[in-house]
């Protein structure tokens, strides 16, 4: 059976404690500043997610961005070898030490601003690093840090100063944009050069006007060559075992990309140059991606993007990972057609007559007198005012949270919602109802949900 070990040895953390299993999927297990690895790394939610890998459904997996789903690469593995495969320790063996935001650079993809957290953001991640740091030392495999860069956080920069492994053939792999991996930094935890070093470098272009676009406007592209030079350095000593050099591909950039890989592996001794597709991560509003994801069929730049991989240097280079597999992303509108589509179903309901007495008498008749809604949206806050004038609305609930409360009421984490007999929950952005049932369900909901457009066909008998 095509089979991933992931679940079985290697915990994600993410800021404010979080623990998944691994970077593609959305389900957490568990917090580290709540309960003990231990506890979370034999709890019933990574459970779930470990049966969906041996019943080969993988539904708890994000299919596309997933690499190895992506490229179809898992291993076929079986018999007494699979048996072995899924014996877990007490503790996880590798992590993924994503637990910080912190970053110099405010990439556009990523973020709008650049991130450096608050007292409390610092506080609950000195507090989950000082947790972390003895499983850390026992560990077989330690990445870090992608939700930020590592080298711009001065918590992340303890952590490894602290760092004293116990194993010998640990690897540590180094996910940062270059700028700041100076001589001066690499002193600090250059105890650690016993040990197998990767470094992933995330530059994206080695145009000026490119970079400093694609990164927020920072002018560091200088620095990030010169310390590409550095860190290829290290490899001749023998110091670094391996370099990665990445490229988000997008709109401004994807044409670079012959020229890019070329210079990462004749410059730079890059042994692996990965191109990764654009996803919608973090702040990326849904018209951003849009424009910047080549991948989709109508997007304008769409056909320039086809004839540029057929170029001979990427096809022919088995140095060149592409992460999506080259492989193209569903055919999507631009998003203002979906947001016509909300304001058309909004307007329907607030052209009803009587609607407020209609919306009243629904509820009524299914003896609801308290609602969730989920999703944290541009229907939020219209949709809050119209039905609290016949309901109470307890909570929104979100899988990311832009913004703490709406219309007074807390928006609450997917993670952190804890469902009651008989909750019922309104699913706004209603494209995307079949996941968000998965994630709820995943999170033992126990109650009825049900999505916007079909309340709003029961509401007004269609």
């Amino acid at each position: 059976m095509r089979f991933c070990s992931r679940p079985f040895r290697l915990a994600h953390l993410d800021p404010g404690g979080g623990v998944r299993v691994c970077s593609w999927t959305d389900e957490s297990i568990g917090n580290i500043l709540y309960d003990d690895l231990e506890k979370i790394w034999h709890g019933e939610k990574v459970e779930k997610i470990r049966a969906s890998i041996l019943d080969g459904s993988y539904s708890y997996c994000r299919a596309v961005s997933c690499p190895y789903l992506e490229n179809n690469s898992l291993p076929d593995i079986d018999g007494q070898e699979l048996q072995e495969a899924v014996k877990t320790d007490s503790v996880p063996s590798e992590y993924n030490v994503a637990c910080d935001f912190t970053c110099n650079h405010s990439c556009p993809s990523c973020r709008d601003k650049v991130f450096c957290g608050d007292n409390k953001y610092k506080e609950d991640l000195k507090r989950e690093i000082e947790i972390l740091l003895p499983y850390l030392n026992k560990a077989s495999y330690i990445v870090t840090c992608g939700n930020g860069d590592v080298f711009s956080s001065p918590l992340m920069m303890e952590m490894l100063e602290k760092l004293t492994p116990e194993n010998r053939d640990l690897k540590i792999q180094f996910e940062t944009n270059g700028a700041l991996f100076t001589k001066e930094r690499w002193d600090r935890i250059k105890h650690l050069a016993r040990y197998d070093l990767i470094f992933t470098i995330t530059p994206n272009s080695f145009e000026q006007r490119t970079f400093k676009y694609l990164n927020g406007g920072h002018d560091s592209l200088e620095n990030v060559i010169e310390n590409l030079y550095f860190i290829k350095e290290l490899k001749r000593q023998g110091i670094v075992n391996r370099i990665e050099i990445s490229m988000v591909m997008q709109e401004r950039n994807f044409w670079e990309l012959p020229n890019f890989a070329k210079r990462c592996i004749e410059d730079f001794d890059a042994d692996k140059v990965v191109i990764k597709p654009l996803y919608k991560w973090f702040n990326l509003s849904e018209d951003n991606y849009w424009y910047k994801d080549v991948l989709n069929p109508l997007h304008p730049y769409h056909k320039e993007y086809l004839e540029m991989i057929q170029d001979p240097y990427l096809k022919n280079n088995d140095k060149i990972f592409f992460w999506g597999a080259r492989n193209l992303h569903p055919a999507q509108m631009h998003p203002a057609y979906r947001y016509k589509e909300y304001l058309d179903l909004v307007s329907e309901l607030l052209d009803t007559e009587d609607i407020e007495d209609k919306i009243k008498k629904y509820f009524e008749d299914k003896g609801i007198s308290s609602i969730y809604i989920y999703g944290d949206m541009e229907l939020s806050a219209i949709i809050c005012r119209l039905f609290s004038k016949a309901v109470e609305v307890k909570a929104f609930v979100a899988r990311d949270i832009c913004r703490a409360a709406i219309c007074g009421r807390p928006v609450i984490r997917m993670c952190d919602y804890r469902s009651e007999d008989n909750d019922f929950v309104i699913i706004l952005n209603y494209h995307f109802y079949k996941n968000i049932i998965r994630d709820l369900i995943f999170n033992d909901f126990k109650g009825i949900a049900i999505s916007l457009s079909d309340i709003k066909g029961e509401i007004l008998g269609k």
